[in-house]
């Protein structure tokens, strides 16, 4: 009696591994199938002479839950409403990796190349902007964030080709309860 407890103690543990692999598999071969979807659509921006360095790439990583997260990154229009529209083709989107916490947003993009005085950061309504227009250099990324983003609530620093965002929720307000009478 007892084996069959570990049995089954067993068997859920391979299912739960079993279905992981499976869903991180679903989840690859949908994003590779829309990676060489992109460049079919590379071939037809070249198609209608377009100018400019074409960029496009991928982040993998294991989301809060459980799940895999593959995010794009470049400068090559997509589909998906998730991504901004980019300017035009001279800029790209930075690699940009954003944690949510309880209090505060750390958002951390990979912007090489460039200098602190070339970076705009700004905010506008729950949407953090961030764009470099330097010679050669032309990065672009809007963040949407969870509550409106104040600018004396964002501290930005920069170092090494990587720029760190820290957005802090505003405090909720408390209302304040009162008694109600009875009639």
């Amino acid at each position: 009696m007892v084996n069959r407890k570990i049995r089954r103690k067993d068997d859920d543990f391979w299912n739960d591994i079993q279905d992981f692999l499976e869903n991180s598999d679903r989840e690859y071969r949908k994003f590779i199938e829309r990676w060489f979807d992109t460049f079919d659509e590379i071939e037809n921006i070249k198609e209608q002479d377009q100018p400019g360095t074409y960029v496009y790439g991928f982040t993998y990583r294991l989301g809060t839950d459980g799940k895999p997260e593959f995010k794009e990154f470049g400068n090559i229009p997509r589909e998906d409403s998730e991504h901004a529209e980019l300017p035009s083709l001279e800029y790209r989107e930075p690699i940009t990796d954003i944690q949510r916490r309880e209090d505060e947003t750390d958002i951390t993009m990979e912007i090489p190349g460039v200098s602190k005085s070339d970076i705009s950061i700004e905010t506008s309504d729950n949407v953090l902007i961030v764009k470099v227009e330097k010679e050669g250099r032309k990065y672009y990324k809007e963040v949407e964030l969870e509550n409106d983003a104040l600018p004396e609530n964002v501290k930005a620093s920069y170092s090494n080709g990587v720029l760190d965002v820290i957005v802090k929720k505003p405090p909720t307000k408390k209302r304040e309860g009162r008694r109600i009478p009875i009639e």
